[in-house]
């Protein structure tokens, strides 16, 4: 190995902006690597590693619309050596994904990247993992593969890299699933900040994730709106959500997983009845409510007390 060992590095990474060119489906010409090879969503400690470049900081915004789904991850990187360092990207995703944009700040050549198939992303990642001898590689093998373009890290710097691609999302039914992958690898030690925005112009029913815990940020009738909770930011695996779109009064989906070796299995059932926003759109009846409480001497005490409690439920 040469003075800049590599580096792997779990993460995600962001926005496109500014200029960019990308080739898709082509034949990729072989080129020299970069100092720093960084795999995202693959684990390296950087706690244990001797590298200068630091993940510090990662993040996912992902928007759905109609079943297609833009996903922009950001990186911010930091270089904690008295020297500049170069590094490129490699980025296992889904199926039928397409860039969209690639680009890097600071000075440097014109940033470009290149979508591997998934013949080339092996080959690829066999030969990553002989030269930087870490076989956690081989998790992504059969997903397609982004490869990026050199971006330079100044020194005792900070660079912030974006990427964007969309893909079309699978949908089994009434269902609708998206995947982030992400290692399985329980020492990664830097949060995901994952938020994801859905719309459609049939009612979306309910969000669901097997992988991770949400919270709710927008919960409207054909839009909806949620986050990684805080607590899950850490939580390792790929990020999978599962949406239902409404038909009728009931809607449901099941999740099966056999088990061949107890003749059983398990199974999950997601399911949803028609939203409120959808019985709100209905004209309500005028009604005019009247509330008669006794205040004799009779109500002192627990039974004045029982009978505020009772008109406050009422007015709730």
């Amino acid at each position: 190995m040469n003075r800049s060992a590599k580096l792997i590095a779990s993460c995600l990474f962001g926005v496109c902006l500014g200029n960019w060119s990308i080739a898709i489906g082509q034949e990729v010409t072989p080129r020299a690597w970069a100092a720093n090879v960084i795999v995202p969503q693959c684990y390296r400690s950087s706690a244990a590693s001797s590298q200068p470049l630091r993940v510090t900081n990662i993040q996912a915004r992902v928007s759905i619309l109609e079943q297609i789904a833009t996903t922009t991850l950001s990186i911010q990187l930091k270089n904690t050596g008295p020297r500049r360092e170069t590094a490129e990207f490699l980025l296992p995703v889904p199926d039928g994904a397409a860039i969209r944009g690639f680009t890097f700040q600071g000075v440097g050549d014109e940033p470009t990247a290149e979508l591997l198939t998934k013949d080339a992303a092996k080959a690829t990642f066999d030969s990553t993992v002989r030269r930087l001898k870490d076989p956690a590689l081989l998790e992504f093998v059969g997903y397609n593969l982004v490869r990026t373009s050199v971006f330079p890290v100044e020194q005792n710097g900070e660079q912030q890299v974006q990427l964007t691609y969309e893909h079309l999302l699978k949908a089994d039914g009434n269902r609708v699933d998206y995947e982030l992958p992400r290692s399985q690898s329980v020492a990664y030690d830097t949060p995901w900040d994952v938020e994801v925005e859905i719309k459609s112009n049939r009612t979306i029913n309910t969000v669901y994730s097997p992988s991770h815990q949400l919270e709710t940020i927008k919960d409207g009738k054909k839009l909806r709106s949620i986050r990684l909770a805080e607590n899950a930011k850490l939580d390792p695996g790929a990020f999978r959500l599962s949406y239902l779109l409404q038909r009728g009064a009931v809607t449901a989906s099941l999740f099966s997983y056999p088990d061949a070796d107890n003749a059983g299995g398990y199974f999950l059932l997601l399911a949803g009845t028609a939203s409120e926003a959808t019985a709100s759109d209905k004209p309500l009846a005028k009604r005019e409510l009247t509330l008669v409480i006794d205040r004799s001497g009779s109500m002192r005490g627990e039974k004045i007390e029982q009978a505020k409690s009772a008109a406050l439920s009422v007015l709730d």
